[in-house]
């Protein structure tokens, strides 16, 4: 008897016995599943660059531009008033004291010395005579020929005409002095800086007529910005150099602060102290000031550690020991051109992301690389 196959009913196929491939899908599902709870079970690391920040002093350096001007400058005046006649000297002059500057008109002034010389003689020739009748009279008196009354007479008339000669010696010596403050000149040796004056203007005796810059110890004149001078600094380093070459250099230190604020400018009047100025720092040359500040230890993060937080400025930071990331807001205390100097926020040894914040979040896992804030 032979077996024979029944064939499927019509309009069915057979089904194709494959057994490898079907293990092989369920493998292939099973391992696809693993991996993606794997996936769910493993956060991603984001991976920073961490910098360890840490105190450091905060020097600022103030710069500023301005000239060389003379320690001691004097407002030479006429003490008289009066028309310019003469000028003997002009800007950038150099004078000796005693030098003649300027001159006044003095016809008024030489009249009215001659006029005192003439009392003077007037008065002098008055008192000869009355001491001549003084002393005849005494004679006379001695003899009986006249009485006490006219010998009182005559002491009199010469103590009078003794008062009157000293009075007129007195007007004698303020015309003298009038007539010499028609001449204005150099009340020390130095240097006309300014001239304020023409011939033929009238001036009166409160006008400045030329200012004169005194030989001897120089100052640097320059404008600082008031918060450079704001808390406990004290200076560190101070020099001055020419505009014109650099190369120019002397230390300074610091002589005056102006107690008026430039409110427009917000600005400060320094005077530097120039220690042994080279000859090549005149007068009125243009000078760069640089004034090295210290105040108290701050903590400097790189421009590109800055972010935001609630519109405030902000930093990330890492904990070591978690490997988590924490957006801390923090305070600023000015910003330098490498570098942003915190008031607040920080504390030393706390580690910064300086690069890959924008790709974290709050309390986010994180692998970093670690560096020492300079």
């Amino acid at each position: 008897m032979t077996a024979t196959s029944t064939p499927p009913p019509k309009g069915l196929k057979a089904p194709k016995r494959s057994l490898p491939a079907v293990f092989i899908a369920i493998a292939a599902l099973a391992l696809s599943s693993c991996d993606e709870q794997s996936k769910e079970r493993e956060p991603y690391l984001a991976h920073v660059k961490v910098e360890s920040v840490r105190l450091t002093p905060d020097v600022v350096r103030a710069s500023g531009t301005g000239e060389v001007k003379a320690r001691i400058e004097s407002e030479l005046s006429f003490k008289v008033s009066g028309r310019v006649i003469s000028r003997e000297v002009n800007v950038g002059d150099r004078v000796k004291a005693g030098d003649l500057l300027a001159r006044l008109d003095s016809t008024e002034q030489s009249a009215d010395l001659e006029s005192a010389k003439a009392a003077v003689a007037s008065q002098e020739a008055t008192l000869r005579m009355a001491s001549s009748v003084l002393a005849r009279r005494k004679a006379l008196t001695q003899t009986g020929a006249l009485s006490q009354q006219d010998l009182d007479s005559a002491i009199q008339q010469f103590q009078s005409a003794q008062n009157d000669l000293d009075a007129a010696k007195a007007r004698l010596d303020v015309a003298t002095d009038t007539l010499r403050q028609t001449e204005l000149r150099a009340d020390a040796d130095g240097t006309i800086t300014v001239r304020g004056v023409e011939v033929g203007q009238v001036v009166q005796p409160s006008t400045s007529v030329f200012t004169l810059a005194h030989d001897g110890a120089r100052d640097a004149a320059f404008n600082v910005q008031e918060s450079v001078l704001t808390g406990n600094r004290q200076p560190l380093a101070m020099e001055v150099a020419l505009v014109s070459d650099p190369s120019v250099r002397a230390k300074a230190s610091i002589r005056e602060v102006s107690p008026a604020i430039d409110r427009s400018l917000g600005t400060v009047r320094v005077k530097l102290a120039i220690e042994n100025p080279p000859p090549a720092m005149s007068l009125g040359s243009p000078i760069v000031a640089n004034v090295d500040m210290e105040r108290q230890e701050r903590i400097n993060v790189p421009w590109q550690a800055l972010m935001s937080k609630a519109g405030q400025p902000a930093v990330w930071t890492i904990d070591p020991e978690k490997k988590t990331s924490r957006l801390k807001q923090v305070e600023i205390q000015r910003y330098d051109s490498s570098k942003v100097v915190l008031s607040s926020g920080l504390q030393a040894g706390d580690l910064v992301v300086i690069e890959g914040a924008q790709f974290l979040r709050e309390n986010q896992q994180v692998s970093f690389d670690a560096g020492v804030a300079r």
